[in-house]
């Protein structure tokens, strides 16, 4: 498999489609957010749940797996090293589109919004996407979705990889992870389902960057960093000291 996917033309061709479907996906993802409503509707409210928690679990489970060190030395032995981050892509881009396919609704809207309100809270969603594209740009565009590293390797150089703590790393030490988090809860619809979403993927997100504060804070540039910048906008430094120091202990 590993010799099959070397070759150059499979190496490009992979490449090529990741660059198509992350692309189809993030279209997806702006409408699935925006509006998750509408999708599938199941009488039983069991079923419901358990249809949507699936599929959370489906994108949520391996983004964090194929994260793990020893899980990609697992990997590495039927792929290239540099389709590590390609096929880590094509696994969330395929995640969202299955949940913006089979989501199913539960429940009407819990709010009532008036146009006004209706307009801010879009502006808001909107803005968090802007925040998203800004904090992509600082690491590198397409750094996350394996595509950078896809190219350089065509091109036969390497990603270099820097503590950043400029542009977006000002404002908040994971401006990625502050951005879903306003994406995911500026929608106008608001119903059980989507309630239920948000708060999977917010407490999922706090873990994933309590586990990369962990492993971040075996820099000591970084350990200054987090002294001066805040984890997330607007957090007080005994939920920014809980979450960096008080679930792993001190850094070693």
């Amino acid at each position: 498999m590993k010799e099959l996917l070397s070759k150059r033309l499979v190496f490009i061709g992979i490449g090529i489609f990741n660059i198509a479907l992350f692309h189809y996906a993030i279209l997806r993802l702006w409408f699935f957010l925006l509006n998750s409503s509408g999708r599938l509707e199941v009488q039983s409210p069991i079923l419901a749940l358990v249809i949507n928690t699936a599929l959370l679990v489906f994108f949520s489970a391996p983004h964090s797996l194929l994260l793990n060190s020893k899980v990609k030395v697992k990997f590495l032995q039927y792929m290239p090293n540099a389709l590590y981050g390609t096929f880590y892509s094509l696994h969330a881009c395929l995640g969202i589109v299955l949940m913006d396919n089979y989501w199913v609704t539960m429940g009407p809207n819990l709010l009532n919004l008036d146009q006004i309100s209706e307009g801010v809270v879009i502006a808001l969603y909107a803005f968090n996407w802007l925040f998203m594209f800004w904090s992509m740009l600082a690491t590198g565009l397409f750094r996350q979705s394996g595509i950078e590293e896809w190219w350089k390797s065509l091109k036969g150089e390497k990603i270099k990889y820097t503590l950043l703590s400029d542009g977006p790393y000002r404002v908040c030490r994971h401006p990625i992870y502050a951005s879903f988090i306003g994406m995911i809860w500026f929608s106008p619809n608001v119903s059980i389902d989507r309630l239920y979403l948000s708060l999977f993927w917010t407490a999922y997100i706090l873990l994933g960057a309590s586990l990369k504060e962990r492993r971040l804070r075996r820099n000591k540039k970084y350990q200054s960093y987090s002294q001066e910048v805040p984890a997330f906008p607007f957090m007080p430094r005994s939920w920014d000291n809980f979450l960096t120091y008080k679930i792993w202990g001190q850094p070693r």
